[in-house]
């Protein structure tokens, strides 16, 4: 992968935020993901995105499980995709394919927030504090302990 983006797509708000998706105005949170062809193809980053989550598990409009492909050789790919998935399950796979729409990034905060959120030696302190709050003040609050110590 080239590069990954946090944002929303799918509903018609023209400037939404993570509030306004919550409330409801249509959009789902997505990933973006530019990758590299000769290195990974379509169909193995769909292989990945079944692999990290349930596409059985039913979920708020908000973190529904979609694919909007770019393109109708992706459509395609995701099709064949789904129905193999479909055909393995027990369970209704639950996953949309929807057309591609206006792509809006995702505030800053949510961008690399697993990323931001993974520092396994203070987990009291991200309990205490929150995952987004601790990990906008990690900066901050290492350099006001360093200064207590």
């Amino acid at each position: 992968m080239v590069a990954t983006q946090v944002g929303y797509t799918g509903g018609d708000a023209k400037k939404p935020t993570y509030g306004s998706v919550c409330g409801g105005d249509g959009h789902t949170e997505a990933l973006r993901i530019q990758y590299d062809p000769s290195v990974i193809s379509y169909a193995q980053l769909l292989d990945i995105f079944w692999s990290l989550h349930n596409p059985t598990q039913r979920a708020a409009e908000q973190y529904k499980s979609a694919i909007w492909p770019q393109d109708d050789a992706q459509a395609e790919v995701a099709r064949e995709a789904i129905a193999a998935k479909e055909q393995a399950s027990v369970l209704p796979v639950l996953t949309e394919l929807q057309p591609s729409k206006e792509w809006h990034a995702a505030e800053w905060y949510h961008q690399k927030f697993k990323y931001k959120n993974r520092i396994p030696s203070q987990p009291l302190i991200q309990q205490a504090l929150g995952a987004v709050l601790f990990a906008s003040y990690v900066p901050q609050l290492l350099s006001v302990f360093e200064k207590l110590f």
